[in-house]
């Protein structure tokens, strides 16, 4: 029983050594999803917003077998991360996590008392009283949130897997962002086989595409409004910390935070260690064109009395920080440091509001100790408020300055909605009183909605007239961000999710050509079923007792085996022999996926190669054989080369679909 699980004290675990480290809280790492303790990374993403259909079993069986594939463990995660800092030439993974609403776990017959035991879950967000108490209107939702009762939200995220060029495809992206359009292939390819698996067991209510914005000198990640964004996350892993400490001695802000502020305990886990974590989802359009003129046109015009205009601090003004991180609490001009210091500060020389005005989004969201000194809040129950942010952009570039359809796919992860992201919505950022009465509502995320007359709300706010002075000056802006729909997710734990469908096979190592493996198994397969006919014994040769072929070959590939001898040994039972066909069915099953799998991964290579016109066949201006030339002669398959440089010519561009197309037809072959 779930409920005889011992729980261990989350709230103790602070700056958790990741694999290959000290392989410190390995079990708990396994058991809990990626994304959660750091964000995955990944450039690209899509969210598939679910209802299942009335085959209950189906769809138990799909997501467990959706989890064995995809999902990525927060172990899993930490070992990639590894692998990629070493850059060494492995192929890039699919990051893929899954989550469940309140209604989801209700239609696959999960009773109230086995859900995760929180009261803003269980009413979801489009419940009348979590709208008035989140400052939102359902009727300004898109149909596919405002309409549809969603039950699940598969997210699959992936970067253009290009080999050992995946850099260069990056920074590609970084430097012209009309590339962030462009899906990956890899992804591209998953996500409609995904949808293909779907279409039995539920419907897809609702899809977003998102990307990862980057400054194009720093990298670091921006929003449509243009300021870095993710600047100030709670840290859980050790290696986090260390990279935080080489630039902040953390006197002024202590960014760690233990694993209680993000894990709550899952009801249907199997194990010690089944933590899950509750998610908030909530697509915010930006109104890019509108955002601009009214920090330029209004606020920073109203500001300049007799001196020069200065968008930059009028923008800083609103949001707390320059459009490059530099807090405006510290410094009245951006830092010229390509990567500025940004998170080791608070308001204890600012407690008036002179240098970052309280209504500013990021003192309004966090506070750092503004509750200790003005109302009494201890600074570490304060931080408890906290929230582990995992955002990403959506819709046109901010460059086009688009007034609707993009913005911020808002997420985050923490382990009580009440607590940290419901709090800091409705005590911090909708109270006008906070953190001194009339200060006004968060200037960016105050209003998500429209007024009555569908227009956006404005509100009178009070700025500094100068950086750090006393003087003040009244000046309009409006909310230019508008939800247009979300849901409350639960992020369940790894035991409970692949306990709904058989594990598969392990990884398997080919000795030969993945082709003869499948025939090999195939041929064991009907050696057992005339063994079958025969009532042979299998597992032991005659009356000896040293293995036969059968144990050898399931041994080889440490698959399960039943024996059946019936002589002076008497062993097992008849049912042995349609027990191991199965194993091995299931086993040529597991080598067809991985072998497909890893297929479909060189396919994606070769789209992304065509797009940029790379050479394929050989490594750059060397004569020696690339990863695509050593793939397709380990399977025995015909590859056709195209590299044009200044020493070589072979091959023609048709080289790129020849090869995707061999691809295509040997996965047909094995299928």
């Amino acid at each position: 029983m779930t409920s005889e699980i011992k729980e261990i004290d989350i709230s103790k675990i602070v700056e958790i050594a990741t694999p290959f480290d000290d392989f410190e809280h390995e079990a708990l790492l396994d058991e809990i999803q990626g994304n959660i303790l750091k964000s995955h990374g990944r450039n690209h993403a899509v969210y598939l917003f679910l209802k299942f259909e009335n085959d209950i079993e189906a769809a138990k069986q799909w997501i467990g077998s959706f989890t064995h594939r995809y999902v990525t463990s927060a172990l899993e995660q930490a070992e990639q991360g590894k692998l990629y800092r070493q850059k060494k030439d492995v192929p890039g993974k699919l990051f893929a996590n899954f989550f469940l609403t309140r209604a989801g776990y209700m239609h696959l017959e999960y009773g109230y008392q086995n859900l995760p035991n929180e009261d803003a879950f269980r009413q979801g967000m489009k419940d009348p009283n979590m709208q008035n108490e989140l400052g939102d209107d359902s009727n300004q939702w898109e149909d596919g949130f405002k309409n549809n009762e969603i039950h699940a939200l598969v997210l699959l995220a992936a970067d253009k897997i290009v080999g050992p060029r995946t850099e260069e495809a990056k920074l590609e992206e970084r430097r012209d962002q009309s590339k962030l359009c462009q899906q990956p292939a890899l992804l591209k390819y998953k996500v409609e086989a995904i949808k293909r698996e779907l279409d039995a067991i539920a419907s897809i209510v609702h899809e977003q595409i998102g990307y990862v914005l980057r400054d194009e000198n720093s990298g670091e990640e921006i929003e449509h409004f243009g300021f870095r964004d993710g600047v100030s996350q709670p840290l859980f892993l050790k290696r986090d910390v260390d990279k935080e400490k080489e630039h902040s001695d953390f006197t002024k802000w202590d960014p760690r935070a233990p694993l209680s502020l993000v894990l709550f305990k899952d009801p249907l886990g199997k194990k010690q260690e089944s933590y899950g974590s509750f998610l908030v989802f909530r697509k915010l359009e930006q109104n890019v064109k509108a955002w601009n003129q009214d920090v330029v046109k209004n606020l920073a015009e109203k500001l300049k009395g007799s001196g020069e205009l200065n968008a930059p601090l009028a923008g800083a003004y609103t949001m707390g920080r320059f459009q490059n991180g530099t807090p405006v609490a510290i410094a009245q001009t951006p830092s010229e440091d390509k990567k500025p210091e940004t998170n080791n500060f608070n308001y204890q020389d600012d407690p008036q509001g002179f240098k970052c005005p309280f209504h500013a989004h990021t003192r309004k969201v966090n506070p750092r100790g503004d509750t200790l000194a003005l109302v009494s809040i201890p600074l570490e129950e304060e931080k408890m408020h906290r929230i582990a942010r995992r955002a990403i952009n959506y819709g046109t570039l901010p460059s086009k300055e688009p007034e609707n359809d993009a913005g911020l796919l808002f997420m985050s992860f923490q382990a009580s909605l009440m607590n940290q992201f419901n709090f800091m919505q409705k005590a911090w950022a909708k109270e006008r009183n906070f953190i001194k009465r009339d200060v006004g509502t968060d200037v960016v995320i105050g209003v998500e909605k429209k007024g009555d007359d569908n227009t956006v709300v404005t509100e009178t706010y009070s700025w500094p007239t100068k950086w750090g002075g006393e003087e003040q000056t009244e000046a309009d802006f409006s909310h230019w961000v508008t939800m247009k729909g979300g849901e409350f997710f639960f992020t369940p734990c790894m035991s409970f999710l692949k306990s709904l469908a058989p594990e598969p096979s392990r990884h398997i190592e080919f000795r030969g050509v993945p082709k003869k493996e499948i025939e090999a198994a195939q041929g064991i397969i009907n050696e057992l079923q005339n063994y079958k006919q025969k009532n042979w014994a299998i597992g032991l040769n005659g009356d000896t007792v040293e293995p036969d072929g059968f144990l050898t070959f399931f041994n080889q590939r440490k698959l399960s085996f039943k024996f059946y001898l019936q002589n002076r040994v008497g062993l097992g039972e008849y049912s042995a022999y349609d027990e191991n066909i199965k194993t091995l069915n299931r086993y040529i099953a597991d080598v067809i996926d991985q072998e497909s799998d890893a297929c479909e991964y060189k396919i994606a290579e070769l789209e992304e190669y065509k797009d940029r016109k790379w050479a394929i066949g050989l490594n750059g201006d060397t004569s020696e054989p690339d990863g695509f030339v050593n793939f397709f002669g380990e399977r025995e398959l015909p590859f056709k080369f195209f590299v044009q440089n200044q020493r070589v010519s072979l091959g023609d561009y048709s080289a790129y679909d020849n090869n995707i197309n061999t691809l295509n037809n040997y996965i047909s072959s094995l299928k």
